[in-house]
């Protein structure tokens, strides 16, 4: 069971909410902010005009039946009348006003904090963003964007509007009797409380499934998306899959119907006293107008006064509510958007020429989340030109090792030098844009050839001449010169006149991508592993044609291509056992010729 707050937090937390709210949308659009404000305040102030229509009507159909003097009454049911046309008509204009800028507002909230948190993603040092802490915040930050945005921004319209409401609505009830004001707003109280709880309550719940939410949209993405298709249907599982999907959502599905049932019962229970209230306080007035105490039009906007209070204190504190509720998407919100990131511009820069290459100086390292050491005192040098190649069996530490390289993560203790200093010393975004890197799960974008290799560089002026030039380094022209479109044409089936290219041309673009950055240094972490042998010693022979000046380092289980680089870095449990050119490590009849042999029969 939540724990009810303290009174005093929960109104801290709800003037947070409301003012980090405000303080987005005003960001965002501040003429539809203020547009909006005004035109809700100016429909909230427009209620005790239409009262007083309300009285004026009433009053004059009593007096006309009471005097008989017909021409008169029906003078001022005109008045009325025309006044109430005008008013009806304003607040009709009003209201489309609030309509169209609220949409608006809706749509780019949602899209301002969807686009910030992939934003914010991708600025996080890579230790943070794969942590399951992160992930976990970010699936419930974005479950909750959907259903809270819409909460965010419907009171900054509505609040004006009721505020102004309840002060016409509480003029005519000041006027006969002030005191009435305060049972209204006591009796109202229990149900600000229940608001409460039930906003902790969702929180909790949404806390508990964001872990398994992360489960559910992986299943979402196994059964609609194009590049699984293939396989589900030779596989057949589909039906499990979506079992799986189907019954975690029933399961979140049933305990927020309970949770709803259960605080549903709680407010019907907490509004029957001022129910009875209300009842009463009506039927007294309109005694009182029998009596000829008063007259029943006054009776009429009084009663009508206390039922638009009392209607619009409940939809104050509903809002209220809903953006206290929105206080734990927003506290969420911002505890993401707060995260450290990664400082990517202090340090110096790498110089134009660089003497010496990379180093390792018995380097260690490990993940937070494993329990023993990926790397073991790794030590080997790379020359600024030399091309090299990782080999070793799956969990040796190659792609950590790659990792290192790229500073995604440091070494707890040794060090890496490039040039002779300790790559911490150097800017990581210059460090990174001097680095180019294809990784095995490379990104295989659906958009044009053209933007597949520029992206390869975004900092550099878009040309066709160094994009073509790219193209043919990896061989690839002749294909895009087939195509309808050529370099503009989509390399994906699934859009209008896209194509899909098999996975060897796939590798190609992708190495294109890399190649026109112009990096000192090449990285290859088993980018070829799905297409033939043939293919993989074709590619990175025209890599190391097209680098002949660079640093390339590949990593990959094929040895007849691992064969052709200058030297070979052979790890074994997180240890760099052999480090030499291939034919030195043959003689030497260690590790890597143990290795190579065992593949070598398996061709034979």
């Amino acid at each position: 069971m939540a724990k009810t707050k303290n009174p005093l937090s929960s109104l801290k937390e709800f003037l947070i909410t409301y003012r980090s709210t405000v303080k987005l949308v005003w960001q965002i659009d501040r003429s539809a902010f203020i547009k909006i404000t005004l035109a809700n305040a100016a429909f909230g102030a427009l209620v005790y005009p239409s009262l007083l229509v309300s009285k004026m009507l009433i009053d004059a159909v009593i007096q006309s039946l009471t005097t008989q003097e017909i021409s008169n009454g029906l003078r001022i049911m005109i008045i009325a009348s025309i006044g109430g046309l005008v008013i009806d008509r304003i607040q009709q204009v009003l209201q489309e006003v609030d309509r169209i800028l609220s949409r608006l507002l809706s749509d780019s909230l949602q899209e301002k904090i969807q686009v910030g948190i992939a934003r914010k993603l991708n600025l996080l040092p890579v230790v943070q963003a794969e942590s399951p802490t992160v992930r976990d915040l970010q699936q419930k930050v974005l479950d909750s964007s959907g259903r809270s945005i819409w909460y965010l921004v419907n009171p900054i319209s509505t609040f004006p509007e009721i505020v102004f409401t309840i002060i016409s609505s509480a003029i005519p009830i000041f006027s006969f009797q002030p005191l009435i004001i305060i049972p209204c707003i006591l009796l109202a109280l229990p149900n600000i409380l229940i608001g409460i709880k039930t906003s902790k309550a969702w929180h909790d719940l949404s806390t508990e499934y964001s872990p398994k939410w992360r489960v559910y949209r992986a299943l979402e993405d196994f059964g609609t998306k194009g590049r699984y298709l293939y396989e589900n249907k030779v596989l057949g599982h589909v039906e499990i899959l979506l079992g799986r999907r189907f019954k975690m959502a029933q399961e979140y599905f049933n305990l927020s119907r309970d949770l709803d049932s259960k605080y549903s019962v709680q407010r019907q229970f907490a509004t029957v006293p001022l129910s009875i209230f209300q009842t009463g306080t009506k039927l007294y007035l309109y005694y009182l107008a029998i009596i000829q105490t008063l007259s029943l039009g006054t009776a009429q906007i009084t009663s009508s006064g206390i039922d638009r209070f009392i209607g619009n204190i409940g939809r104050l504190i509903r809002q209220a509510n809903d953006i206290f509720q929105n206080y734990l998407f927003i506290s969420d919100y911002e505890k993401f958007m707060a995260l450290p990131e990664e400082d990517q511009l202090s340090g110096v820069e790498i110089p134009s020429t660089l003497h010496e290459g990379i180093e390792f100086k018995n380097a260690w390292f490990k993940y937070d989340h494993s329990p023993s050491w990926i790397l073991k005192g790794v030590s080997f040098k790379i020359d600024p030109t030399d091309n090299i190649a990782i080999v070793g069996e799956n969990g040796a530490g190659k792609t950590t090792l790659i990792k290192l390289i790229c500073r995604f993560y440091e070494p707890q203790k040794g060090e890496i030098l490039l040039n002779g200093q300790n790559i911490k010393v150097f800017n990581i975004k210059n460090y990174r844009h001097h680095l180019s890197a294809l990784f095995q799960d490379f990104a295989q974008y659906p958009f044009s050839v053209e933007d597949n290799i520029r992206f390869g560089d975004v900092d550099k002026k878009r040309t066709r001449i160094g994009i073509k030039k790219a193209a043919k380094l990896t061989g690839i022209i002749n294909f895009v010169q087939s195509l309808p479109l050529g370099f503009k044409n989509p390399l994906d089936k699934e859009f209008a006149g896209g194509v899909e290219p098999s996975k060897g041309l796939w590798q190609r673009v992708a190495l294109a991508r890399i190649l026109y950055r112009e990096a000192y240094i090449l990285i290859l972490d088993e980018p070829t592993s799905n297409v033939d042998p043939e293919s993989e010693e074709q590619i990175f022979a025209d890599v190391l044609r097209v680098a002949k000046k660079k640093m390339v380092i590949l990593v990959s289980h094929r040895f007849s291509t691992v064969r052709k680089a200058d030297k070979i870095l052979v790890l074994e449990k997180g240890q760099a056992v052999e480090y030499g050119s291939h034919e030195e490590l043959m003689k030497k009849a260690g590790r890597y010729k143990e290795l190579f042999s065992i593949q070598a029969q398996s061709y034979q």
